[in-house]
This record gives structure tokens, sequence and C-alpha cells, in this order.
């Protein structure tokens, strides 16, 4: 099934229940490393994710003591869903290539966990975050990858990765295949540094 690709279609994809699977156990090893690797960078404050859904990241980083986390996503219907504190946390509608965050908004943490399979040039948009990052801050990268290697989501995780291999550029602190048995799938995971 093809996914959608505008505001409208994602809505409908949300209120039919298709994204409902993304809550089952087989898919929180993503959202366990995603965690570990804020806690552990102490990038845990402030989070920014991008293409938030129904804040399923949010629910699995509350109990870890989160202080401030936006989610950001394409379909209101989503946000809808979210089940989130709005003392910590706060939902908007946008898109990933024009959001913006609030003036002098910024972020100690900013995820992109399945969401740059919709983009163009993924190293693009991620690089149009970096000014949203405060000093130190972390970007945490999550990317379905398919079993054919010739697949147009894994050409487009190969040249992000070859933009963040870029040592001028970015610091890479982790890189991870994680591979799912239960569900015969991977995922390519990256987290990195812009260097400033």
């Amino acid at each position: 099934m093809k996914n959608a690709s505008t505001a409208e279609g994602w809505d409908e994809e949300y209120r039919q229940g298709r994204w409902a699977f993304l809550r089952s156990l087989p898919e929180s090893g993503r959202y366990g490393i995603i965690g570990m690797w804020l806690a552990l960078s102490e990038a845990n404050d402030e989070v920014l994710d991008i293409g938030c859904g129904e804040g399923l990241l949010y629910e699995r980083l509350a109990p870890m003591g989160i202080k401030r986390y936006v989610g950001m996503d394409l379909a209101p219907a989503a946000l809808e869903i979210a089940n989130v504190d709005p003392q910590v946390a706060s939902l908007r509608a946008g898109d990933m290539h024009t959001f913006e965050p609030e003036a002098g908004e910024t972020f100690s943490a900013i995820i992109f966990n399945e969401v740059l399979h919709f983009a163009e040039d993924p190293a693009a948009v991620v690089a149009r975050y970096v000014p949203f990052l405060k000093p130190g801050g972390v970007i945490a990268l999550s990317m379905y990858s398919p079993k054919r290697p010739e697949s147009g989501a894994n050409k487009l995780i190969a040249k992000l990765w070859e933009a963040t291999d870029d040592e001028s550029q970015w610091d890479v602190l982790d890189d991870y295949a994680l591979r799912s048995d239960k569900k015969n799938v991977t995922w390519r995971m990256r987290l990195v540094k812009p260097v400033r």
C-alpha cells in the first residue's frame, strides 16, 4: 500500500487505524535506542520530534524525565490521537520542509523517526534543522530499510549516511542496523552532532 502524500490523506490513514501497529512491542526497539541515546548524551531536556504521528516517542520518553517536548506532524488527525501532558508537551501541525519553531526556540535533541523517507533530499532537511539545536545538541535518525538494496528507501538512506559521514560537518556518535526478527524488518539508525 502506497503512503499518503497530503495532510488529508494522512488524516484518513490515522482515522482508519493504519498506523496503530506502531504501538506494538516489536516496534519498541528503535524507541528504546533513541531514548537511551538522549539520556546518555544528556539531550533529553528539550526534544523536537519531526513527524511525531500519535506522539509515541513522547510516550516512551516521558518516563525518562523529558522536560519539554514539541511534536510536529503533517496530519492533524494524528495529533488529535496523541496523549500528551500539556505541561510538558506541545503538538503542532506542519510540514518538515517548512516547519519553523517559535521565535528563539531551540532544542537539545531533534528526532527524525521514520519520516525522512518522505523527503526528496533527507540530508538537506536534516541540515535545515541544525540552527534549531542548542550548543552540544544531537540529531537522531531512524529509517526503515527494505530488504531490496536497490530500493528507493535504501538509496535515500545511503545519501543521508554519506552526507553525515562528512567529518567537517558531522560527528557520528552512534550507528545501528537494527533488525527485528519478529517483524523481519531492519531499521538504519544514526545519532549525529553537527560540527560547529
